[in-house]
């Protein structure tokens, strides 16, 4: 299964609308060697069904810190433009991998991710 990924790092990286095709394998290498763990980095999906998935980190990770994957810092989200909202939670770092293959597996459908909150913008 192919999803579109994009994603920023400090400036750097593809935008949603320009987001480019990739398998798990690279939506993982992305995640773990593109995107820094600085805050407002983000990386995101993109379904069949045009479903968004996006994993931001809302801080960045403190100096000193050699392993930050219990680190809960990352927002999972569902952004809903016909709700004018998103569905989300905050995860720890460690679990984004496991989120991406859900995503490949499931597709960006906010029900199959356990319990979220709703965000009005």
């Amino acid at each position: 299964m192919l999803m579109r990924a994009f994603w920023d790092d400090c400036g750097s990286g593809v935008t949603s609308d320009r987001a480019r095709n990739v398998d798990l394998r690279e939506a993982g290498k992305i995640w773990s060697d593109e995107v820094r763990g600085v805050q407002g980095n983000f990386f995101g999906l993109i379904d069949d069904l045009e479903r968004t998935i996006q994993f931001l980190f809302e801080m960045g990770i403190p100096d000193g810190v050699d392993d930050a994957r219990h680190l809960r810092i990352v927002l999972m989200e569902f952004p809903q433009p016909e709700l004018n909202g998103s569905y989300g939670r905050r995860v720890a770092i460690g679990d984004v991998q496991q989120l991406i293959e859900l995503a490949f597996a499931s597709g960006a459908d906010h029900r199959q991710f356990g319990e979220l909150t709703f965000t009005a913008w």
